[in-house]
């Protein structure tokens, strides 16, 4: 299945989504195994043995969603809102893809553009905004004029319109204003977790072109799903860094001792910003870009009447081609407990994408367990 987007965009994203020269990147995290009701795996470059904080069953789940999705490479890596403890560190393919920036953040980007303009006070989620072009590509006569389609900046988010956030970026918006909060949501950089990883990497170019184009999640950089998960956990925090845990505390009671724990580093949003930002992304799974993925076949709603904040991202290029499809989410989104990021880097054909998979990984997790009425946050 190849639509117009993935056709226009994969001979110019090839060129940029070739692997660059760099020094290598940290092993990661290999030779997972459970023993004794416990997840073990190597770490680093050292190969050091450890025992880790992920839930076994969470873990097997992932694993067979990943072995399913036939994707070459992929990954899955979730985490406990509150703690920052990882729950689940699956990948699939030849090298550690968690931690690994391998895929263009795409239209994840977004999330950057929109917390920046929240931020800077320039938008809310009533702005009208009316905008032209921006389907497949962001050209330059996309940015003038009034624009012929109009919409409000809080539903723009959730539907991943590229001209809105072209047009209110090249408003409002600075390369450096794009680069800090990329930087603070972990687009750009290593995230806070206590193991080495690689940092992503986040490009916006300083001409008003080309940040436009950054902005609307075009050739915006490479992202870890790691560094995807630390903003959606961000966000659901109430806009807080809360650290990543992955090794377990020694002793008997290690799972007990993780989830207890909480270590913060400082704030990424204001927690204005940060709702803000959640019904934005609620959007996506109610009537936004994978509206059908939370759909059953029966027309009823997956996960029933549980809010789920998301963010959907689609883009083809790389040697070999890949369709690169992504997925993040909390749940739920008035209470969150459970973050997760998906990426899937399919060939051209392909049998299901993130935002598939990212959903059954959630109905796994709460299938676990009959939860009552959810309360509304506060």
């Amino acid at each position: 299945m190849r639509s117009r987007l993935h056709l226009a965009l994969a001979a110019a994203a090839a060129v940029w989504l070739a692997p660059a020269a760099a020094s290598p990147a940290p092993p990661g995290v290999r030779k997972l195994h459970v023993e004794g009701g416990a997840v073990h795996a190597t770490v680093g470059a050292a190969g050091k043995q450890v025992r880790l904080t992920l839930d076994p069953e969470l873990q097997r789940a992932a694993e067979r969603l990943l072995a399913r999705s036939g994707a070459p490479e992929g990954a899955i890596v979730a985490s406990d809102v509150r703690t920052g403890r990882i729950l689940v560190w699956a990948s699939r393919g030849d090298r550690d893809y968690v931690a690994t920036p391998v895929a263009p953040s795409a239209s994840l980007f977004k999330i950057v553009t929109a917390a920046a303009l929240l931020e800077g006070r320039k938008v809310n989620v009533a702005t009208p905004v009316c905008y032209t072009g921006g389907m497949s590509a962001i050209r330059a006569q996309d940015l003038q004029g009034r624009g012929d389609t109009c919409t409000v900046f809080g539903e723009a988010l959730g539907r991943s319109i590229n001209g809105v956030f072209a047009r209110l970026a090249g408003q409002h918006l600075t390369p450096a204003d794009l680069r800090q909060t990329a930087r603070d949501l972990g687009f750009d950089g290593e995230v806070p977790i206590d193991i080495p990883v690689a940092p992503s990497a986040a490009q916006v170019p300083a001409d008003s072109l080309g940040l436009a184009r950054a902005a609307a999640g075009f050739w915006s950089g490479k992202l870890s799903p790691l560094g995807a998960l630390f903003a959606m956990q961000t966000i659901a925090n109430d806009g807080e860094r809360v650290r990543f845990s992955l090794l377990a505390p020694p002793g008997a009671q290690a799972r007990e001792a993780a989830s207890a724990t909480r270590s913060t580093d400082g704030r990424g949003l204001r927690a204005d910003v940060a709702r803000t930002l959640r019904s934005m992304l609620e959007v996506t799974t109610r009537r936004g870009t994978c509206a059908k993925a939370f759909r059953k076949p029966d027309g009823t709603r997956a996960l029933g009447s549980m809010p789920v904040a998301a963010k959907t991202g689609t883009l083809v290029g790389g040697s070999p081609s890949r369709m690169f499809s992504w997925f993040a989410s909390f749940a739920p989104s008035n209470r969150p407990e459970i973050a997760v990021s998906v990426m899937l880097a399919n060939d051209i054909t392909w049998r299901t994408k993130a935002n598939l998979v990212g959903r059954e990984l959630l109905e796994t997790y709460f299938g676990r367990r009959r939860p009552g009425p959810v309360a509304r946050r506060r």
